[in-house]
């Protein structure tokens, strides 16, 4: 007859057990993190690509952001819904699923303009986020993109994703047309492998669009990101539209200047408010101190969000090509950056 194991010898296993568990657990959490970093960064890469061949057919050139179905006369976004880059570069990459980051908390955001009665085209939405809030009404508005009343958007129904505006610009109407936003050649950027053109976008609802969300409006995931502001101090935003595209100089971000006193990306958790840099929009922290980033040669690569802000290499671009060019300036030494 065997000899049974004794208390001591069972609680001897039971703590072992306890202490490789302890060691191995935290392991085990890593590797998966570290497998979501590698797939976001396989998304952000084959998104990069689809944007190079979508080029390929545009001789050259980027496409913008977002348009409005509205685009002249410009009655706004919500008046007919947006038709956005995931839309146009869709063709390209021929999978939807691509658009939604491992990392994202919320699964991706649903287009500006969706429907309730389709279950936002059978994705769902994030909780926080509001169906229903663009009403049809305008003849603009084709019949495959409205459901039950309300607009559709030409949008992938879930998105973790932005991009970089001083490549791909806010040319929303014929209002920022005719103010001198425009388009982009992607062979006049100065540094393709150095300038970000895809990132991720931040899956914090308050940040992306606090205006909105606080007048429990609509959440404007249509939106692209930029790495400038109007002033040296870095709290006044540049929106490249319209109403500021003539605004000069601009200025770089500097990270000590929005991350002291106040962290603007903690901030615009619990204060919405439109007055944030749009780098909120960036989720710079998905994978610890940075993000995964394409950049316009289309390439990614994964790098520190405070590494892609250095002077001497900025990564947000030298210059805000989608309007007239205009310099990005080093808030500290009013030099151009990338010198």
């Amino acid at each position: 007859m065997k000899k049974a194991f004794t208390l001591i010898e069972l609680l001897v296993v039971i703590a072992i057990i306890a202490i490789l568990a302890a060691i191995l657990f935290p392991v085990f959490a890593q590797a998966k993190k570290a497998a979501k970093k590698s797939s976001d960064l396989s998304n952000i890469k084959q998104l990069s690509i689809g944007m190079h061949i979508y080029t390929s057919d545009y001789d050259d050139v980027l496409p913008s952001a977002y348009y409005h179905r509205a685009w002249s006369p410009a009655s706004g976004g919500t008046a007919a819904g947006y038709i956005h880059w995931s839309y146009m570069i869709q063709p390209y990459v021929k999978n939807e699923q691509i658009f939604v980051s491992p990392g994202d908390a919320i699964g991706g955001h649903a287009p500006t303009c969706f429907a309730s009665a389709n279950n936002n085209k059978g994705k769902g939405w994030p909780s926080g986020q509001q169906a229903d809030r663009c009403a049809a009404g305008d003849p603009r508005v084709p019949a495959d993109a409205i459901a039950g009343g309300f607009i559709m958007d030409y949008q992938v129904p879930r998105l973790s994703y932005t991009v970089n505006s001083a490549l791909i610009p806010r040319m929303r109407n014929s209002l920022d047309a005719a103010a001198g936003v425009h388009t982009v050649s992607i062979t006049t950027v100065d540094s393709p492998a150095g300038t970000i053109m895809i990132t991720g976008l931040t899956d914090q609802l308050e940040c992306l669009n606090g205006q909105s969300l606080g007048t429990g409006i609509r959440n404007s995931s249509h939106r692209s990101t930029n790495g400038v502001t109007r002033n040296a101090a870095n709290t006044q935003q540049y929106l490249g539209e319209n109403t500021d595209a003539a605004s000069t100089p601009l200025y770089a971000l500097n990270y000590n200047q929005i991350t002291n006193p106040v962290n603007i990306f903690t901030a615009c958790k619990t204060n919405p408010a439109g007055t944030y840099p749009l780098i909120t929009y960036h989720s710079a922290l998905r994978w610890n101190e940075g993000d995964n980033y394409g950049t316009a040669d289309g390439s990614a690569k994964f790098r520190k969000f405070a590494q892609t802000l250095n002077v001497s290499s900025y990564m947000w671009g030298k210059s805000m090509y989608t309007v007239s060019g205009q310099q990005v300036l080093d808030p500290i030494s009013g030099l151009q950056v990338n010198q």
